[in-house]
């Protein structure tokens, strides 16, 4: 699991929000997830440091600046989340937390029957392109890391449900099963989103769900089986990306062709590619590629 009590989300809070200056607290109960509906993965667009920020430099060349100042620390949005998941300046997909924790967020609304917004932590994953697979899976990767993360720091159960006004509500949901409940205001999101790609929150849950049970029983390094090299691998993507080193914040060498390849190393779920044609070698998500 990428987050653990060491190893923490980045936090910047963004106490000239809204929100923050006019939300209360909550008991944390659950997670609920969001997309943002607007095509721009970049995380510039919402967060901003505050003007007095000592450290605002340094978080201004991490998320790169947002000429407009429409983020949601200098202008007034009667909107807020606990964190959010998008793009920094260099490519990496992360998550920043915005809000604390027991802050009350201010994103699914209100229904017939209450809202969410009572008890359940939230973030906004930045939407990509409708095409752009490669940054969907890190985005989506990274919701189910964070939620496993705040699953296991309060204790919640991902398939558990939690009793609200006599009502069983799913400890993690979306903004849409929230409205179905008459606990939020009417949006698709995040079906939408993930129907593209082949996602809901049945497997969202079941993502998030291995992760934790990845921790309980995780095979020793010294264990664990290491492949062998070289082996092949077989591409069908036509949109796969090759980049000069294994993460998505490495530049990219541009689309590789569909056929087979040799994979020569292995890190952190990508594999390197032995020179082909062009007598450049690169990197590639693995999930994507099936071995022979």
């Amino acid at each position: 699991m990428k987050y653990t009590e060491k190893n923490q989300p980045l936090k910047l809070i963004l106490t000239n929000s809204t929100c923050y200056k006019g939300t209360g607290k909550i008991k944390p109960c659950g997670v609920l997830i969001h997309d943002t509906g607007a095509v721009n993965p970049n995380l510039k667009r919402y967060i901003q440091p505050t003007d007095d920020d000592p450290e605002r430099e340094k978080w201004l060349e991490m998320l790169g600046r947002n000429q407009y100042n429409n983020d949601y620390n200098h202008q007034y949005r009667k909107m807020g989340v606990n964190a959010w998941i998008g793009m920094l300046a260099d490519g990496t997909v992360t998550t920043i937390q915005t809000l604390p924790w027991d802050y009350r967020p201010w994103g699914c609304g209100s229904g017939k029957n209450g809202s969410c917004n009572i008890g359940w932590m939230q973030f906004e994953i930045c939407m990509g392109r409708k095409t752009d697979k490669e940054y969907f899976e890190a985005a989506y990767h990274e919701a189910c890391e964070i939620t496993a993360f705040l699953c296991q720091q309060f204790g919640f159960d991902p398939y558990g449900t939690v009793d609200y006004k006599g009502m069983k509500v799913p400890a993690i949901l979306c903004h849409a099963d929230s409205h179905k409940l008459g606990l939020g205001s009417n949006h698709g999101d995040i079906y939408s989103y993930f129907g593209l790609f082949g996602k809901n929150m049945d497997t969202f849950r079941t993502d998030v769900a291995a992760l934790m049970d990845k921790v309980e029983v995780a095979v020793s390094s010294e264990d664990a089986e290491k492949p062998s090299f070289p082996y092949l691998v077989r591409i069908t993507d036509t949109r796969l990306n090759y980049r000069k080193g294994p993460g998505r914040n490495y530049a990219s060498r541009g689309y590789i062709k569909p056929g087979t390849y040799t994979i020569v190393d292995e890190q952190d779920g990508w594999g390197l590619l032995k020179a082909f044609s062009d007598a450049r070698n690169g990197w590639i998500m693995l999930k994507y590629t099936t071995k022979r």
